[in-house]
């Protein structure tokens, strides 16, 4: 079973051009682990840090920390990683569960240092799920990281948190929508002849990918609607209270109106 979702499998071939104006050429990033929506803008977890995403050729560096960010999730102000430390870094190895409050400019150790490499991290406040890529395993966590259980081998490939109960989140396993109740202590399938790409769920929003479109849900999964299409098939969903962002192909589309019209990036 896969444990880590590449987003962004194609998002490299955008080339090395020079960067245009400030920031740092895109062609500077070696690996691009995570996509994600932080306010109005869109931000890189990478194999050289966290970076925000400017337009297809430039990036500007969000911090000094030079570590290789396999994991990063996303709740309000705050940011949580996980991964390896890079090259003069005096994180440990590996880097655990990492915070910041400061848009990446400095980091707070939380937990799990020299232990776990998440590849997988999802956070909805106090609910926390992430997959450790040494044991395989789906760690579950009611307190925002202080306190970790195992759910077992993870056997899905991404996960949405229900921002409004405790326990609660959608899930991918073969394309094939899962929900639990229980924190995946226990869960069913979501009778669908839809499969989907990616999931992502905040207050008063649930989207889900599947080939070309994206699609909205407003009764927990039960249901979709088809809300946009794109030129290129979408490998994940990202939102804030501010954005949606979509990676289509070797392009960002975003979107300001909640998904009525999506701009290139």
């Amino acid at each position: 079973m896969r444990v880590f979702v590449s987003f962004v499998a194609g998002f490299l071939s955008l080339g090395s051009s020079p960067a245009m104006g400030s920031g740092q050429s895109i062609g500077t990033i070696s690996h691009i682990h995570s996509v994600r929506a932080f306010g109005d803008q869109v931000i890189l977890g990478t194999h050289e840090g966290l970076f925000r995403y400017v337009d297809q050729k430039t990036v500007q560096s969000m911090g000094p920390e030079n570590f290789d960010i396999m994991g990063l999730a996303v709740f309000g102000k705050k940011l949580y990683a996980s991964g390896h430390p890079g090259p003069g870094s005096k994180l440990p190895e590996p880097v655990g569960l990492l915070l910041s409050t400061d848009s990446g400019k400095t980091w707070k150790k939380l937990g799990l240092q020299g232990e776990v490499d998440f590849h997988l991290l999802e956070s909805a406040g106090a609910d926390m799920y992430g997959v450790d890529s040494g044991s395989g395993n789906l760690l579950y966590s009611n307190n925002a990281g202080k306190k970790w259980t195992s759910r077992g081998k993870n056997v899905v490939s991404d996960i949405a948190i229900n921002p409004e109960k405790v326990g609660s989140a959608l899930a991918l396993r073969d394309g094939k929508l899962i929900s639990t109740q229980k924190s995946f202590t226990k869960m069913r399938a979501i009778n669908s002849t839809l499969t989907f790409t990616s999931l992502d769920w905040i207050n008063g929003s649930l989207l889900a990918t599947r080939g070309k479109s994206l699609y909205r849900s407003s009764d927990s999964g039960m249901t979709w609607k088809k809300i946009s299409d794109f030129p290129d098939s979408v490998s994940t969903v990202t939102q804030s209270s501010k954005i949606i962002a979509v990676v289509a192909g070797n392009s960002i589309f975003k979107s300001t109106d909640g998904g009525k019209t999506f701009k290139k990036m």
